[in-house]
């Protein structure tokens, strides 16, 4: 029976060197995170669009070999996360409601790359053993020891932007930016998002494990949980109640 890797906290240093960053306060997490699926989620794209796990969440068989996740996704930090296939230049919405805890905008939508040569070298690809902390980025604070990140933009809206300054909320539904392939992608767009602990001035944190609410995801799933390869067409929109 296939086994999801169980939530643990990892041991790593904060992220450094991120140009561009715009912090609404270093507030401490307040709670313990949830355990399992929140169908107050929902996928973040524009409702009524599909779009394909490229990579799922982290996980092995019965004998412990990888079945999902097995590329970048092996590590503690990212196991419960997503690698969607957006276009580059797609509408990313909030997938939950919250503050705006964190932004990074000041990469060019062609500052991609990976940290070692390759054949073929996409237009902007970058040789940088840091690559991965020269990202576009999001991170929406849910208030209760969670926030949700959105990675690999192009482009952070500005509202967004400006909100992170000020302390500002969105809601479910909000534009945040467009997806892309900044940062440790191989140049190729699409939409890394995790829900992860809340830790003052670290973007890239545990990631902890939840599901989706839309419609389509549930009732293919149960859970809410996507699994990698599939496509799932997104329900998000402002939130009725």
């Amino acid at each position: 029976m296939p086994v999801r890797r169980p939530a643990r906290r990892p041991a790593r240093a904060a992220a450094v060197g991120l140009a561009g960053v715009l912090l609404a306060g270093l507030l401490p997490a307040c709670a313990a995170a949830p355990a399992g699926p929140d169908p107050g989620y929902r996928l973040p794209w524009p409702g009524g669009e599909r779009a394909t796990v490229l990579q799922g969440q982290h996980v092995v068989d019965g004998l412990g070999a990888c079945t999902s996740g097995c590329g970048s996704h092996q590590d503690e930090d990212s196991w419960h996360a997503w690698d969607f296939d957006l276009p580059e230049g797609t509408p990313v919405l909030a997938a939950r409601a919250g503050t705006v805890g964190l932004v990074v905008g000041s990469w060019g939508a062609d500052h991609c790359g990976g940290p070692s040569p390759v054949t073929d070298r996409p237009r902007g690809y970058t040789i940088d053993p840091t690559i991965g902390n020269q990202a576009n980025l999001v991170r929406i604070d849910h208030g209760d020891g969670t926030s949700a990140l959105y990675l690999h933009l192009s482009a952070v809206d500005p509202a967004v932007e400006a909100k992170a300054r000020s302390g500002g909320t969105v809601a479910r539904g909000e534009l945040l930016g467009r997806s892309g392939r900044t940062g440790l992608t191989g140049c190729r767009p699409h939409l890394h998002f995790q829900v992860e602990r809340t830790t003052p001035a670290d973007w890239y944190t545990e990631s902890l494990p939840i599901g989706f609410g839309d419609p389509d995801v549930l009732a293919r799933t149960g859970d809410g949980v996507p699994l990698e390869g599939a496509g799932y067409v997104s329900g998000n929109g402002p939130a009725t109640s």
